[in-house]
């Protein structure tokens, strides 16, 4: 991970007898965010074995490619699908998030935890 790189970790609890639907969306959205994001570098969607959680595991290039990926989000038709299909979230952005992102996040209704790295290395 280089000083520039933020990642997301965004967790949200799946609905009953959502999972299914939500495996399907989110294939949609990892090809769209293939294609159209060059600046999204890590881009994985898990689900837990009990199915009760969706997690979104992604590193963005910097602050101005998480702020692509984020605008792109929050205008499309993912987001409705996403929110319909969950019931609560947990959003954590760790690295060296601006100021224009922080108050981007607040002003879309996004509570978020921020963490800043302290040290560790990438392969």
């Amino acid at each position: 991970m280089t000083e520039d790189q933020i990642d997301i970790f965004y967790e949200l609890e799946i609905a009953d007898g959502k999972a299914d639907e939500l495996r399907s969306i989110a294939q949609q959205m990892v090809a769209a965010n293939q294609a159209a994001e060059p600046g999204t570098l890590v881009y994985n969607v898990y689900i837990s074995e009990d199915e009760k959680l969706l997690t979104f595991w992604e590193t963005h290039a910097n602050n101005d490619a998480m702020q692509f990926h984020s605008e792109r989000f929050a205008g499309g038709s993912f987001v409705g699908q996403i929110l319909d299909r969950t019931q609560s979230a947990r959003l954590c952005l760790y690295g060296a998030v601006s100021d224009a992102m922080k108050v981007w996040a607040k002003d879309h209704g996004f509570e978020v935890e921020y963490a800043t790295r302290i040290a560790g290395f990438t392969r």
